[in-house]
This record gives structure tokens, C-alpha cells and sequence, in this order.
């Protein structure tokens, strides 16, 4: 019998080569959570918009809010490439284990450990005892109330990943698309149902439902891509899908927008969309352009853990309050680029000098 090359298998072979399109879609999920922050968490405390301008706010802040399943899409894109291959024991699943906590989790634990520690002793003045627990609460149990939220979530779906890997190829591109059509019709009916008021609560144990959505649609859009016609499609859709997002608080009040950390089959149009995009229609020829995004795509990370404290302690508290529209906007972009301009100077210093010389010794571990 004819034996199939597995395309994810780890022995030795021939490297792919780069696809800059992925690191293009990190920067972009970089500047767009730089933008949330700007646009929802900060400009409002100095100013508060309402009519027409509070609509262009909300909107700007939706798109903004792709950032998370941009950043999901693109891990599961890489993770879900996993294969234990024809080693046997534990070794396999120990080094996808250890190499996922040195470039991940260590980063995490390092940054956001620093800066919130340093936080708790300078500006609340709590005494080292009180900074080294709360500092341990914030890592590990802060998740309803932290910027890092996307970690804790996202450390799950890789704790998970070893075991997904091998289901999403035995399936094939019939059973991974039907995986996905069948989490986006349970999605559809909890929302419907949750707007008028019946919640499906035996939905909820449903495996393949919320932000792991994402992640499987990452891995799906790349080895099992749509057709040029389905992208364009899904291109016209996206405008109607983001108009019905940004309504849905307005014809539904009371309920949330449903941006953050749900799954909305509208949403993930508008999120779809964008990602293949950036990944199949935009075609960077420049080697200039190319080294340029690989370069920024390097710090993404770093700038997504630290840009947030940076931006309340040394940006936001010395811009001005605003007295109107153009002003609110002209702040909303000054503070865009000097928290973008900050963490990026903060991210090449930190990580030449301290970070990637740390990981370079972990990574010298043997497991």
C-alpha cells in the first residue's frame, strides 16, 4: 500500500518558506489592540460621546475587537500543525509543552509579573507582601478583570492542542468545515434565542463553542481554504455583519455587544474576513516591506503584554481632556501612536537585553 506523507509530521524535511502574510497579521492585531484600549478603556474615562459620534466610536471599537480572534486564529493556525509523529512515550507532547511555556507563558509571567509587581509598590504604595500576593493573584486568577484575559484563555487551547491536532487531520477538510458550520449553527441559536429571551443552557456544554472558535477557523482557513469566490463573498457579507453588530445593543437593549469574549456567527464574519484578507488577497513583493513586517511581527507580542500599563502610567495621565469631537479624535490618535511608539521602544529594549537572553537559556533545557 502507497503510504501518504503526513504534511504536519515533525521528522526531517525540507523547511516551507516564511509566509510574511502571518507576521502581517500579528502587526495588524497589534496596532488593533492598541486601538481598543485607546478608543474603549481610556478616551472615555476623559470624555463621554453620545448620538452620531458614540456610533463611530462603538464601530471603530468593534472592528478594533478582531484584534483577539486575529491573534487566536493565527496561534491555532500553528499549534494545530502539532504531531507526535512515531515517537513514542511522553517526549513529544514534553517538548511541545516546554517550547509553548518559554515563548507564551514565560513572557507572561515575566512582563506582566514586573510591571504589575512594580505597580502595586510605586503607585499604591502597598508593602512588599501585599505587592508579591497581589502581584500572584493578577498572574493567576485575575481573569475577569485583567488586560491578559487573552493569555488565560489562550493558555487553555494550548494545554488542549495535542489532543485537537490529531482529530482536526483525521477528519479531513469535510469533517473540519462541518466542525466549524456545526459550532457556528449552535452559536446563531444561542444568540437568537438569548435576544429574546430563552438562553439555551444545555448548549453550554457543547465543546467547540466560544473563542475556541477561533482557533480551529485558523487552522481550517489555512490547510482547507475557501475559494477565491467564497472570499469575496465573505468580503460583501462583512459590512452588513459588522452594521448588525454594532445595532444589536440599540434594537436589543440591555444586552451586551457581542465583541468580547463570545462567539457570534455575525462577528466572525467580520473577523473571517479580515483574516483572509490579510492572508490570501494581500501580496507583499517588497524584500524591504517583508523584512520590515517580520522585524515588528518579532515584538508583537511583547507590545500586546506591556502596552496597556505603559499607556495608563506614562501616556494617558498627562494627555489633555477633550472639549469636542475633532478634539477627542486628534487625542484618541496621539495617544494611538505615542502607547504604539512607547511599548515598541520598551519592547526593543526588554527583550534584546533581557527576555530573549533568558528564553535562550531555556531553551537549552533538555526535556
Amino acid at each position: 500500500m502507497a503510504h501518504t506523507p503526513n504534511p504536519h509530521k515533525q521528522s526531517p524535511q525540507p523547511k516551507p518558506p516564511r509566509n510574511v502574510n502571518y507576521d502581517l497579521l500579528r502587526c495588524v492585531a497589534m496596532c488593533l489592540v492598541i486601538g481598543v484600549h485607546v478608543v474603549n478603556n481610556y478616551m472615555p474615562v476623559k470624555m463621554t460621546l453620545t448620538g452620531p459620534a458614540e456610533t463611530v466610536r462603538f464601530t471603530l471599537f468593534a472592528i478594533f475587537m478582531t484584534c483577539n480572534p486575529l491573534f487566536i486564529m493565527v496561534s491555532g493556525r500553528f499549534n494545530l500543525t502539532f504531531d507526535a509523529g512515531e515517537e513514542s512515550g511522553l517526549k513529544p507532547y514534553g517538548h511541545y509543552y516546554y517550547k509553548r511555556f518559554v515563548s507564551l507563558i514565560f513572557p507572561y509571567l515575566f512582563y506582566a509579573g514586573a510591571l504589575g509587581f512594580t505597580a502595586y509598590l510605586v503607585m499604591d504604595h502597598r508593602s512588599l507582601a501585599s505587592a508579591v500576593t497581589g502581584t500572584l493573584y493578577d498572574l493567576f486568577s485575575g481573569y475577569d478583570d485583567s488586560v491578559y484575559w487573552f493569555v488565560f484563555m489562550l493558555a487553555g487551547f494550548v494545554l488542549a492542542t495535542p489532543f485537537m491536532a490529531p482529530m482536526l487531520r483525521a477528519i479531513g477538510r469535510t469533517g473540519a468545515w462541518l466542525l466549524i458550520g456545526l459550532a457556528a449553527a449552535v452559536a446563531a441559536a444561542e444568540q437568537i434565542c438569548s435576544l429574546f429571551g430563552y438562553p439555551l443552557t444545555f448548549l453550554n456544554s457543547f465543546p467547540w463553542r466560544g473563542l475556541l472558535f477561533y482557533y480551529l477557523l485558523g487552522y481550517v482557513l489555512e490547510f482547507y481554504p475557501p475559494s477565491a469566490l467564497a472570499r469575496r463573498v465573505t468580503y460583501v457579507i462583512a459590512p452588513f455583519a459588522l452594521a448588525w453588530t454594532v445595532a444589536t445593543p440599540v434594537l436589543f437593549p440591555g444586552h451586551p455587544a457581542q465583541v468580547n469574549r463570545t462567539l457570534t456567527v455575525a462577528y466572525a464574519v467580520v473577523v473571517a474576513a479580515i483574516f483572509l484578507f490579510f492572508r490570501y488577497d494581500v501580496h507583499i513583493r517588497s524584500e524591504r516591506a517583508c523584512k520590515a513586517i517580520i522585524w515588528l511581527a518579532g515584538y508583537s507580542y511583547t507590545i500586546y503584554l506591556v502596552h496597556s500599563p505603559l499607556s495608563k502610567v506614562a501616556i494617558g495621565r498627562f494627555l489633555p481632556t477633550p472639549a469636542n469631537g475633532l478634539q477627542y479624535a486628534a487625542i484618541s490618535i496621539a495617544m494611538f501612536a505615542a502607547t504604539f511608539l512607547a511599548a515598541l521602544l520598551f519592547a526593543i529594549i526588554a527583550d534584546n537585553l533581557l527576555l530573549k537572553p533568558l528564553q535562550r537559556l531555556l531553551h537549552k533545557v533538555r526535556i
